[in-house]
């Protein structure tokens, strides 16, 4: 065996300039997390939370008060956000008391007057029923498991889709909307022949195809279509699903004062931390373990609030250099954004394109339009003529003004839409005009017909 000796550089990265990364690239949610696990950790930290939870939320609206007298609807939202704060201090932690769409049917159940095998299977088929209101599991499967006959099994599903709301526990689609047909009491055999058999034909608007195929006039496809129309695919999206919704904290204010666009980070709800004064005064301690110990916990603590003091600096310089190229989005709204790389921002700011990227990781930005992910404005372009370029976005309102404009009749293709762009100077091919048509909710040419 040979053995042989290469040469190779390689990178390393201090702990210290690793901890630094990590923090540039939280988002307040996840720093101010992490700041009180630190705490938690680290003796030497001071910790200054607010006791009163009401005065997280005034220091946030203090910023928000620039956004109420520039938008109508800000001003309209936030007031009667204030109105429900100011009535329910605790808004926050009140459980929801919305009933599901399981207690409901379980409500049924209890009234019921059948078998105790029966019962069972039915209250174990409600478990098993989804938020939409469908059966997720095999009947069958479950009548093996809990050792009760095919036939009490098979009662046991019967009675439970005849409960409200119409539709539920079926096992598919196309047995939900049966049921729904059958509640209604209405015989349409057509209706009941497009649900069995033609359902993904129905979603392309391929009327024609499905009137052909059953052999009945387009008349009479049009008449059932319209009474399908009024089922529900989706029985149970009207109770609440139990879900707790995360909602997004932005990282920086966008308001639009006297002199300009000023930019307000979001951490005024974040604690002061600091070095507790009786850890200093030990440092003059005679004993070297524990002068040693409390220097280099004072030592992580203020690498941790050098780090933090770094990345709101560098987020602030990077959402300046943003606001000052978008100035074209702030101004006038969705629709307006330039295209723009990491490295535009980089030379603004002087820095590398991976601390931009780093610094605008999962953070947000809220303004008069909405709440943006920052990496909403970084954006690829498309070259129109010489020196003109436009964004993906752009390109999308310009397809869906292309498709309003059209004949309803005969809707336009995708390859027609592509040649209208080309015809303004915008080279783009067929299958990325089929990609942001998608993007933005039109539907293709047989969709769109009326």
């Amino acid at each position: 065996m040979d053995l042989v000796l290469n040469t190779s550089q390689k990178l390393l990265m201090s702990q210290k300039m690793l901890q630094s990364t990590e923090i540039l690239q939280m988002s307040s949610t996840e720093l101010l997390d992490y700041i009180k696990e630190m705490s938690v950790e680290n003796p030497v930290v001071d910790y200054d939370e607010k006791n009163d939870e009401s005065e997280k939320f005034d220091s946030i609206r203090e910023k928000l008060d620039y956004l109420d007298a520039s938008d109508e609807q800000n001003r309209t939202y936030y007031t009667e956000q204030k109105s429900d704060e100011s009535e329910n201090d605790d808004w926050k932690f009140k459980e929801n008391s919305h009933e599901s769409l399981e207690e409901y049917l379980m409500e049924q159940v209890n009234v019921m007057h059948c078998n105790k095998d029966i019962r069972c299977m039915a209250s174990y088929i409600v478990g098993c029923t989804d938020e939409n209101g469908y059966l997720k599991d095999d009947v069958l499967e479950i009548a093996r498991i809990l050792h009760i006959s095919e036939e009490k099994t098979m009662q046991a599903l019967a009675l439970v889709q005849e409960f409200e709301p119409a539709g539920v526990c079926a096992r598919n689609i196309q047995e939900c909307l049966v049921i729904q047909l059958k509640r209604k009491g209405i015989k349409n055999r057509i209706a009941e022949r497009i649900i069995e058999d033609c359902l993904e034909t129905l979603g392309k608007n391929q009327l024609h195809i499905i009137a052909k195929k059953l052999k009945v006039s387009l008349a009479e496809v049009s008449e059932a279509v319209s009474l399908i129309k009024t089922l529900n695919p989706k029985p149970g999206n009207s109770f609440d699903s139990g879900k707790n919704f995360e909602y997004i904290v932005p990282d920086a204010i966008v308001v639009n004062g006297e002199n300009g666009y000023e930019i307000v980070l979001n951490d005024k709800f974040f604690p002061n931390i600091g070095i507790n004064g009786y850890y200093k005064s030990m440092m003059s301690s005679n004993d070297d373990k524990t002068k040693e110990y409390i220097q280099n916990k004072i030592k992580q603590a203020e690498w941790v609030m050098t780090c933090i003091a770094k990345r709101n600096a560098t987020l602030m310089k990077t959402l300046e250099s943003i606001v000052e190229i978008q100035k074209d989005f702030f101004d006038n709204g969705s629709g307006h954004v330039k295209p723009m790389c990491l490295n535009d921002v980089a030379q603004v700011i002087g820095m590398h394109e991976s601390t931009v990227s780093r610094s605008i990781k999962q953070k947000y930005l809220q303004c008069r339009y909405g709440v943006y992910p920052l990496s909403y404005f970084f954006q690829a372009c498309v070259t129109v003529g010489d020196e003109e370029s436009l964004t993906p976005e752009r390109i999308k309102i310009m397809i869906k003004d292309i498709v309003d404009d059209e004949d309803k009749k005969s809707p336009l293709s995708d390859r027609e839409i592509t040649e209208k762009l080309n015809g303004a100077g915008v080279e783009i091919s067929r299958r990325t005009v089929a990609k942001y048509r998608e993007a933005i909710g039109i539907l293709g040419t047989s969709g769109r017909k009326a």
